[in-house]
C-alpha cells in the first residue's frame, strides 16, 4: 500500500468516525473535536444505548388534587370558603356550612376550584369571585371586571387550593 493511498485511507476512516460524532451533537454546534459531543452509544442519548435502569427506575412524583370552593349570602354579608378538600363535593358542603355558621340564610355556591387559586372582590354595590394559577391574577382579572360594572373594587378574601405532593 502507498502512502498516498494509507493517507486516503485514513483521511476516510476520521471523516465517518466525525460523521458519527456529529449526528449526536446538539442543533447548530460543530462536530470537529467538541467536547458537547457525546458518541453514538452513549446511555440516556435519545439516539444511543437505552438509559440506564437505574435512571428509568426513577419514581415521578405524584399530587393529589385538593380542592377549594367560596360561598356567600350578599344580603347578609355572610363568607363561607373551603381549600385544600379531597373532593369538590366536599369543598362545596364545606363552604356552604361555613356561610351558614357566619349567619347566611340564603347562602350560594359561588365557585369550586381545584389546584388552583380563587378570590371575591367587592365593589361598592356588588361582589364577584374570580379563580387563577395564582392569587396575584385571579385578584388582577376579578378587579379588572368589577371596575368595569362596579366602583371602590377591592379584593375581599383569597386563598389557594393547591395540588399536595404525596410521595
Amino acid at each position: 500500500m502507498s502512502i498516498k493511498h494509507a493517507l486516503w485511507v485514513i483521511g476516510l476512516a476520521l471523516t465517518a468516525h466525525a460523521w458519527d460524532v456529529a449526528a449526536q451533537c446538539p442543533a447548530g454546534i460543530p462536530s470537529a473535536g467538541n467536547p458537547q459531543c457525546v458518541p453514538p452509544n452513549a446511555p440516556g442519548w435519545r439516539h444511543g444505548a437505552p438509559a440506564s435502569s437505574q435512571e428509568s427506575a426513577v419514581p415521578r412524583p405524584r399530587w393529589k388534587r385538593t380542592w377549594g370552593a367560596i360561598a356567600a349570602d350578599g344580603v347578609s354579608a355572610a363568607l363561607g370558603v373551603a381549600s385544600g378538600e379531597d373532593s369538590k363535593g366536599q369543598a362545596e358542603k364545606v363552604a356552604l356550612k361555613r356561610c351558614r355558621e357566619q349567619g347566611g340564610k340564603q347562602c350560594v355556591l359561588d365557585v369550586s376550584y381545584y389546584d388552583q387559586c380563587a378570590v371575591l372582590v367587592t365593589g361598592k354595590s356588588r361582589y364577584l369571585t374570580q379563580t387563577a394559577i395564582s392569587i396575584e391574577r385571579a385578584s388582577e382579572l376579578g378587579i379588572e371586571k368589577c371596575s368595569a360594572r362596579d366602583t371602590e373594587c377591592r379584593v375581599y378574601y383569597s386563598n389557594c387550593s393547591l395540588p399536595v405532593r404525596v410521595d
